[in-house]
């Protein structure tokens, strides 16, 4: 018995410690923050990786589909088999869409 109370202890202490580190942002904060990054300019690479941390949760890539899962309230959203080939065909249409992109079409420099 004395060692079920040790243990109950110890995880209410690590649970504790837990929630200490959680951070809690008002409605006002959020809204600053993400009025700043909309100010950034378009190419900055900081602002990119703000809005893949804020929206982004996770991307799983198979051979031919990706899934992603997005944050997108209180419940993460998930989009799934998104085609590759539909992504390809996006960027091979005539809307300009290469412009700036890699003409790389391999992965991996090839073996000299």
């Amino acid at each position: 018995m004395h060692k079920q109370q040790a243990e109950k202890e110890e995880l209410e202490t690590q649970l504790a410690i837990e929630n200490n580190k959680k951070i809690c942002l008002s409605e006002t904060q959020i809204l600053a923050f993400l009025d700043y990054v909309c100010e950034m300019p378009f190419d900055d690479f900081n602002k990119r990786r703000a809005i893949i941390n804020i929206f982004v949760q996770s991307i799983y890539l198979y051979d031919d589909h990706f899934t992603l899962i997005i944050n997108a309230s209180k419940k993460p959203l998930s989009i799934d088999n998104i085609p590759l080939d539909d992504i390809e065909t996006a960027f091979e249409g005539e809307t300009g869409a290469l412009e700036g992109c890699s003409s790389l079409s391999t992965p991996a420099p090839p073996k000299s």
